[in-house]
């Protein structure tokens, strides 16, 4: 196996793992973004480091789309690991998570202030009645609070951030950290 996709799975894990003691010692368990920054982090340190190894180890010139190639490898791998792991969280672990937000949202329907914030903030809600609105609401957020959304919203969202991610972090290694390593910035036919 490729250091590459090592790294990719080491940080994965890492996030697992922090995930599980988090639901295992019952904090942050309702809160979304600590995680999400922590997937971030995880995924640019997962490319720099595989990065940084490639072209420590790097003999002869390389072009940048394979630069962003190693990039991708750790970065793919962790968005796959760790998406399919938020499934069966959301959906066997702590189901629990998702029917307690959609009662949240079910307490807050009740509420006749926030169907009329919804009819002002939507102006396709103006002309419905209350119960529509609820009923409307309530079946957006049974969708949205299911674990295969969560999943795939996961999915998309790290893959779109890895890309991108791998795009600039090489872009920076190449012409920053390994500007003058193996003629980085020139081509081999300049030699």
């Amino acid at each position: 196996m490729k250091i590459y996709v090592k790294i990719g799975l080491a940080f994965a894990f890492l996030w697992i793992l922090i995930k599980l003691s988090c639901f295992t010692f019952n904090v942050l368990l309702t809160e979304l973004e600590p995680f999400v920054f922590m997937n971030m982090l995880f995924v640019t340190l997962a490319i720099s480091i595989a990065l940084y190894i490639k072209k420590r180890k790097q003999k002869e010139y390389s072009n940048l789309l394979d630069d962003i190639k190693t990039a991708m490898i750790p970065g793919v791998i962790y968005t796959i690991v760790v998406s399919v792991f938020i499934y069966f969280y959301y959906q066997h672990i702590y189901p629990e998570f998702n029917t307690d937000k959609i009662s949240e949202m079910e307490i807050r329907m009740q509420d006749k202030n926030n169907i009329n914030d919804l009819r002002k903030s939507n102006p396709e809600m103006e002309n419905k009645s209350d119960e529509e609105i609820k009923s409307k609401v309530l079946k957006s957020i049974n969708d949205y609070y299911s674990a295969k959304f969560t999943m795939t919203i996961s999915l998309l969202g790290l893959l779109v951030f890895t890309t991108l991610n791998s795009i600039v972090l090489s872009l920076i290694f190449r012409r920053v950290i390994f500007k003058n390593h193996l003629g980085a910035n020139s081509s081999p036919n300049e030699s």
